[in-house]
């Protein structure tokens, strides 16, 4: 109907403003107008609100007037805009179910509106919420591909739910969603450098732009030639994150919009608590649009990397060396040559570059080297997974147990966002957007339940650190058990397939929103150390890659401030 108004579609934008029963009056009349076809669609459309609101609304009433002058015209558009609106809306009240009562709550935003019927015709919504409900079964792939099609905020729904065992108690549910990638199909150079000039890039800023490098959900990296060097730009895309506000928004309404699409009660109750999960992440996964923030974490990040890290490293590869001598026979000579040439190894970060960051792209300087994705998928995954171990694993753990209350920690460490730089021995560290502050009780917390781990504590102290630190649960045992798998990689088992055995045993009650990236970020290291530690059994070696281990130092250090 505002399609039809043309003009005078500012119009009609205030009515959101008006009473709910006059709203319900504008659903009807877009109802109305689906009837209306021809030359007479619009000026049915504007007659039957005219009618239906007894002509108190003047706006309404101009309305009707002039369409019933102006828009014979564009007739033809206007029917097939009301055949396609029609059918959507249609299907939304008709084949799920969702009612009017539902849609007075979403519908003041005709986004909303728009999105909730593309869900439904498009993208099966009604699929995923049978996958999502206990006991569902599904096709091995359906949900990196239902999510990938979506798109929106599903990408990021599947981040925070891979690790959510306290609201979904399905391991093979919560098994799909951790393998959601973020890639994204690439945009082409011309839309970059359109973005670029609404940024308020100059043309010959543009012009330097190259190739894409990688696309995200949020955002896509190309290649820059400055006239200081090789670079690389990052934006993020407005569209992208005016859909993902949509969605927030429109899954604010989750139990209403659920409760209307003939679910049993305690159906409609367990999903519409697993969208309010993602929901209350809503701000940290908005913040990785703002590039301006990340610039920020990047200054602050190669701040730390070159006051603090270098001693702090020399530190961790002492103790580890102590650690050799309990290796077996055989090993420990191979890792003191790991260990000897670690120490030449140096952490970097990309810097951002001055006259080239606005609030939706930003420049930095280009990280050397190759993608540790693709080393530890082809020959070189052993120079890759000693760089990986020995370099990304401590930096990380460094950062979440000792820097996360006073500067931050990076906590998208999936092997995506590493270089390794074989000629410089430098490991890069990208994509700090997905970075978190901690509260000091709830970094402590952790510092603790790792030096407690790696002690091999008794089940109700680890149980009671995890309590503090954000993981609820009425059985110490069970809990235990949960921190024990999420932060002691073996062969057989890693931390995503401790949060998947948890949602079985139904043992866990709840997940801090805070500590939810915290989770997700130990179990993609988790993950990953499972498949180095598979290929060390491979080569004969049985020695457990744990998180705990490595990462004792830390705690204790962090125990401390």
């Amino acid at each position: 109907l505002a399609q039809a108004s043309g003009s005078n579609q500012a119009k009609f934008e205030p009515l959101g403003l008006v009473a709910k029963g006059c709203f319900m009056a504008f659903l009807r009349t877009i109802q109305k107008s689906f009837e209306a076809a021809g030359h007479g669609i619009a000026v049915a459309a504007t007659s039957a609100a005219d009618e239906v609101t007894g002509g108190q609304i003047p706006e309404i009433r101009r309305a009707r007037r002039d369409q019933e002058g102006r828009l014979r015209a564009a007739s033809r558009h206007v029917e097939q805009n009301a055949q396609v609106v029609g059918g959507d809306l249609e299907r939304v009240l008709g084949t799920t179910g969702v009612s009017l009562k539902v849609l007075t709550r979403i519908g003041t935003s005709p986004d909303q509106l728009k999105r909730l019927g593309e869900l439904i015709k498009t993208h099966d919504f009604m699929g995923l919420v049978r996958a999502l409900k206990a006991g569902a079964r599904f096709p091995d792939d359906f949900f990196p591909r239902w999510i990938r099609r979506a798109g929106g905020y599903f990408p990021k729904f599947a981040q925070v739910l891979s690790v959510r065992a306290d609201l979904i108690r399905s391991r093979e549910v919560l098994e799909q969603l951790s393998r959601c990638q973020e890639d994204m199909p690439i945009k082409p150079r011309e839309k970059v450098c359109v973005e670029l000039q609404k940024q308020g890039w100059s043309s010959a800023s543009c012009s330097a732009v190259g190739e894409a490098l990688s696309a995200g959900t949020v955002a896509q990296v190309n290649s820059l030639m400055l006239p200081s060097g090789k670079a690389v730009v990052k934006v993020a895309w407005p569209h992208t994150e005016r859909q993902m506000r949509t969605d927030f928004r429109l899954f604010g309404h989750a139990r209403e919009i659920l409760g209307s699409l003939r679910l049993n009660d305690k159906d409609a109750h367990a999903l519409a608590a697993i969208f309010r999960a993602v929901g209350q992440n809503e701000t940290a996964v908005m913040e990785e649009f703002d590039m301006q923030r990340e610039a920020r974490a990047l200054q602050t990040a190669r701040a730390l990397c070159e006051a603090e890290w270098p001693a702090v490293y020399r530190d961790w590869l002492t103790r580890a060396s102590e650690a050799v001598a309990l290796l077996p026979a055989g090993l420990g000579p191979m890792a003191s040559i790991f260990l000897a040439a670690n120490a030449q190894c140096s952490i970097r970060v990309p810097e951002p570059l001055d006259g080239h960051c606005t609030a939706r792209a930003f420049a930095m300087t280009l990280a050397a080297g190759e993608s540790m994705k693709v080393m530890l998928g082809g020959p070189r995954r052993d120079e890759a997974a000693a760089a990986f171990v020995g370099l990304a694993v401590p930096f990380i753990g460094w950062l979440l147990l000792c820097k996360s209350s006073v500067a931050l920690a990076h906590v998208d460490p999936h092997p995506g966002n590493f270089r390794w730089d074989a000629d410089s021995r430098s490991l890069w560290v990208l994509d700090w957007g997905s970075h978190v502050k901690l509260a000091k009780e709830r970094r402590r917390a952790l510092c603790l339940a790792i030096t407690l781990l790696a002690a091999d504590a008794d089940d109700g102290s680890i149980a009671d650190c995890a309590r503090s630190f954000g993981l609820a649960a009425s059985d110490d045992k069970m809990l235990a058990r949960l921190v024990r798998g999420m932060l002691n990689a073996t062969s057989r088992h890693a931390a995503q397939e401790a949060i998947s055995a948890a949602a079985i045993e139904s043992s866990l009650d709840n997940v801090c929103d805070e500590v939810v990236p915290v989770v997700r970020c130990l179990a993609i290291l988790g993950g990953i150390l499972k498949q180095l530690q598979e290929g060390l059994i491979d080569q004969g070696h049985n020695v457990p890659l744990s998180l705990a281990s490595l990462w004792k130092p830390f705690a204790e250090m962090g125990m401390q401030v």
